[in-house]
C-alpha cells in the first residue's frame, strides 16, 4: 500500500533557500524603508536653468575652488614650513590628514540633515552660507596662527566648512537640475575645478608676503563670490514641512543604503569607487618612479611632472566640456563612462612603461582626458540615478564617500604592490590602476534607468 506522506524531493532545500532569500530581501526592504525620510514637504517641478541663473552657480563653484584648493596645493605648505621648517614633511602631512578623515563622517552627516532642515531660505541655502562663513574662519585663523596646532585647527574648520558649502551646490543639482542639462553643467563644474587650484595659486603667490591675507581673502572671495547665487538659489522654503524625528543612530544608519533597493545607484558607486582608487594610485609614486624609470635628477622630475600637468588641464577640460555636452546631446552616459575607463586604462598603460620623457607626457594626456570625460559623465550619471528628490542630500553624500575612502585604500595598495619581489615593482602600480579604471567603466553596464 503507498504511503500517503510526500516523499522528499531535491526542491525542498531550493525551497528553503529561496524562502531565505525573500526573508533577506524582506528585511533589507524593511530597514531601508525605515530609513527613508518621511514628510509634507512639496518639490516644485524641475524646470531649465537660464543662463544667468547658470553665470551665478559657476561663479560660486570657482571662488569656491578657489578658496578650497589654494590652501592645500601651494598657501599651507608655505605656512607650514616658515613655521616648522626641520619637519614640515611630517606637519603638512598631519594638517592635510585630520581634515581629510574628519570630511569622511562630517559631510554625510550634513547632507542627511540637510534633507530634513526646515528653513525660510530653503534646505541648502542655511548650510552652504554656514559653511562659507566657517570657511572664512577657518582661513583667518590660519592666518594669525603661532602654531602648527592652531593651523590644524583653522584647517580643519575652513575644510569642513568649504567642502560642506560644495556639496550643497552639487546636492542643489541634485534638488532642480534637469536631466537634459545634467551633462553640460556636470562638464562646465568639471572644468571650472581644473581652473581654480591654477587661479588660487597665482592669487596666492601676490599674497604670499602677507600671511594673513594670503588665507584670508580667497576665504573672502568666496563668501562674497557666492553672494549673488545665495540670493538667487532655487531652494524653495521648507518652514512648513514637518520631518519625523531621527535620533543620533538614525542619522548615522543613514549613512548606508540598501543595494538590493538601489541597484543602479550601487553600480554608480561601485564604478565610481574602483576609478578613484586608480585614479590616486597614479599620482602617489611618480616621483620615484620617473626617477628611477628615467634617471633623472628630483629637479628634472618636478619639471617633467608640471609641463605634463599643466598641458593635462586643457586635456581634462576638453574631456569634461565635450563629454558633457555629447551625454546631454545623444542622452546616454554609461558608454562615454565606459570609453572613460578605456581611455583611463591606456594612459596608465603608456606611463607604465614609460621609456623617454615624451611617452610619459603622452601618456599623462591620455589620462588627463580620460579624467575629464569620466568626472564630467559620472557626475550626470550618479545624479540620474538618484532614489529620489526628497532625500539627495543622504544620497549624494554617499556617492562622495566613493570619492573620499579611495584616499585611504590606495596608499596601502600601492605599498603592497611595490614591495612585491623585494621592492622597487613601481609600474606594477601603473598596471592595477589601469586594471580599475577599465572596471570602473565596466561597472556601469549594469545600470538599468540610464542609458
Amino acid at each position: 500500500m503507498a504511503s500517503s506522506e510526500p516523499e522528499p524531493t531535491a526542491s525542498v532545500p531550493a525551497d528553503l533557500a529561496s524562502a531565505g532569500e525573500r526573508a533577506a530581501e524582506d528585511v533589507a526592504q524593511a530597514v531601508e524603508t525605515s530609513l527613508e525620510t518621511r514628510s509634507s514637504l512639496t518639490l516644485p517641478p524641475l524646470r531649465r536653468w537660464g543662463a544667468g541663473y547658470l553665470a551665478v552657480l559657476f561663479v560660486a563653484q570657482f571662488v569656491i575652488s578657489i578658496a578650497t584648493l589654494a590652501p592645500s596645493t601651494y598657501s599651507l605648505a608655505i605656512r607650514v614650513q616658515t613655521m616648522s621648517p626641520s619637519d614640515k614633511d611630517t606637519m603638512l602631512a598631519l594638517v592635510l590628514t585630520i581634515p581629510a578623515i574628519a570630511i569622511i563622517i562630517v559631510n554625510p552627516v550634513v547632507g542627511i540633515l540637510s534633507d530634513r532642515t526646515r528653513s525660510r531660505l530653503g534646505r541648502r541655502r542655511p548650510w552652504m552660507l554656514g559653511g562659507l562663513v566657517a570657511g572664512l574662519v577657518g582661513l583667518a585663523i590660519i592666518g594669525v596662527a603661532p602654531g602648527i596646532p592652531l593651523v590644524i585647527v583653522g584647517w580643519t574648520i575652513g575644510y569642513l566648512g568649504l567642502i560642506i558649502a560644495g556639496s550643497m551646490m552639487i546636492t542643489h543639482f541634485g534638488d532642480a537640475l534637469p536631466e537634459n542639462q545634467r551633462g553640460k553643467v556636470a562638464g562646465i563644474n568639471g572644468a571650472i575645478t581644473q581652473i581654480g587650484p591654477i587661479a588660487g595659486i597665482l592669487l596666492s603667490g601676490a599674497l604670499v608676503q602677507m600671511p594673513f591675507l594670503l588665507f584670508f581673502v580667497p576665504g573672502a572671495l568666496a563668501l562674497l563670490g557666492s553672494v549673488a547665487f545665495l540670493v538667487r538659489m532655487k531652494d524653495p522654503s521648507t518652514k512648513e514641512a514637518v520631518f519625523e524625528h531621527v535620533s543620533i543612530g538614525g542619522i548615522f544608519a543613514r549613512m548606508v543604503f540598501n543595494p538590493r533597493k538601489h541597484k543602479d545607484f550601487a553600480w554608480v558607486w561601485i564604478s565610481k569607487a574602483a576609478t578613484f582608487i586608480a585614479l590616486y594610485l597614479m599620482s602617489i609614486y611618480g616621483v620615484y618612479f620617473l626617477g628611477e624609470r628615467l634617471h633623472l635628477s628630483q629637479t628634472a622630475v618636478a619639471g617633467l611632472i608640471a609641463t605634463s600637468g599643466g598641458i593635462g588641464i586643457l586635456m581634462t577640460m576638453i574631456g569634461a566640456l565635450g563629454s558633457g555636452y555629447l551625454s546631454d546631446k545623444i542622452r546616454r552616459r554609461r558608454v562615454l563612462v565606459v570609453i572613460a575607463g578605456g581611455v583611463l586604462a591606456a594612459g596608465l598603460v603608456i606611463i607604465a612603461t614609460t621609456a623617454s620623457p615624451t611617452q610619459y607626457i603622452v601618456g599623462g594626456l591620455v589620462f588627463a582626458l580620460g579624467t575629464g570625460i569620466f568626472g564630467a559623465v559620472d557626475q550626470a550619471l550618479a545624479l540620474d540615478v538618484l532614489p529620489d528628490r526628497v532625500t539627495p542630500g543622504r544620497f549624494l553624500a554617499i556617492n562622495g564617500l566613493a570619492n573620499e575612502i579611495p584616499k585611504a585604500i590606495a596608499p596601502v595598495v600601492a605599498a603592497l604592490l611595490v614591495g612585491i619581489g623585494g621592492g622597487g615593482q613601481y609600474e606594477l602600480v601603473y598596471i592595477a590602476a589601469a586594471v580599475l579604471a577599465l572596471a570602473g567603466g565596466l561597472l556601469v553596464i549594469p545600470v538599468k534607468s540610464v542609458r
